[in-house]
């Protein structure tokens, strides 16, 4: 956490939380999570109302759980709150999914693309995009000589990890190399190296190994999508050129400037763009910090566009329930 930041961790048993919490949030919040988490709920709800100082408002990102409980507080304490949409929020909606927007006093979307998908919801977003910090990716530049490939990704279907296996196997470079930072079982080809899930610091070593990220993304069949991968904003700082694909809002981030974008379950594609040669990638690498500086892919941007919001303040959203007072959180 940030020196000086005050940190709540809420407990998985709560002493303090009612054994049937009974308020305009809780009930509202038990249509949409498991009866413990509404209770781990009502602890926190209690803590805010006892606290001398309350925050002044509350911030989630992804429309999911903790953006339910967000919504549940402002039920209860009057607490407004922002959430920011990220992929599958979007894209495999939970139920409360409009709810839990049209209660939020700001409604922030990674990419023009969301921006979009929300539209034909009836749902409005301001953009504010989402990065790293530049500095704890300022890595040395990347190796020169053969392609040394990097892709971070768990084993799931938006991911695209079967056409980037198939198109590894189609490279037939035996200098080559492709390090995958996953959870997918070795699937035995040469030059391909599964290291299992790393800690952020032991991606920084792999990153620093490489000279090029590669991310098959895809819409898998359930809907999900990435919206724009950290893992891809990451390579771009630490100048590493990246291979993906023009899915949500990856195209956003990624153009001929600072990498090559191949259509996704394509293999034949992905390996001709995995062929580049050493210049290219090295030329393209360079251009990726000042890429995420024009279109406001880091940390900083983030930071500096949610207090802009919140310092400007906006309407309250239309009400949808009661507040309660805060002796009925305290019984």
């Amino acid at each position: 956490p940030t020196p000086g930041a005050e940190v709540w961790r809420v407990p998985r048993r709560p002493l303090r939380a009612p054994l049937r919490p009974d308020s305009p949030g809780a009930r509202w919040l038990a249509r949409h999570q498991r009866p413990k988490d509404v209770r781990r709920y009502a602890w926190l709800a209690r803590r805010l109302a006892e606290a001398d100082r309350r925050p002044d408002a509350v911030h989630a990102h992804f429309a999911g759980e903790a953006a339910e409980w967000a919504h549940a507080l402002r039920l209860d304490l009057g607490l407004p709150y922002s959430v920011t949409v990220h992929a599958v929020d979007l894209f495999r909606p939970r139920p409360s999914f409009e709810a839990v927007l049209r209660g939020a006093r700001h409604v922030f979307a990674v990419a023009e693309h969301h921006r979009a998908r929300l539209a034909e919801r009836g749902l409005s977003a301001r953009l504010l995009r989402c990065g790293p910090r530049l500095a704890d990716w300022a890595l040395p530049p990347p190796p020169t000589g053969p392609l040394r490939a990097l892709c971070v990704a768990r084993a799931v279907p938006k991911k695209g990890l079967d056409t980037l296996v198939a198109a590894w196997r189609r490279l037939e470079d035996p200098d080559a190399r492709l390090v995958l930072v996953s959870d997918l079982p070795d699937p035995g080809v040469p030059g391909l190296v599964v290291r299992g899930l790393l800690p952020p610091a032991a991606v920084r070593e792999e990153m620093a190994r490489a000279n090029l990220v590669v991310l098959a993304a895809r819409r898998a069949p359930d809907g999900d999508m990435d919206g724009v991968p950290l893992v891809l904003m990451e390579a771009l700082a630490a100048g590493r050129p990246v291979v993906s694909t023009p899915v949500s809002g990856i195209p956003e981030l990624v153009d001929e400037s600072v990498g090559w974008l191949v259509p996704p379950d394509d293999p034949a594609a992905l390996a001709g763009a995995l062929r580049q040669p050493a210049e290219a990638r090295l030329a393209r690498g360079r251009r990726g910090p000042g890429r995420l500086r024009e279109r406001g892919f880091t940390l900083r941007d983030q930071v500096d566009g949610l207090l802009a919001a919140w310092e400007a303040g906006g309407d309250a959203p239309a009400g949808d329930g009661p507040v309660a007072e805060m002796s009925r959180i305290r019984t």
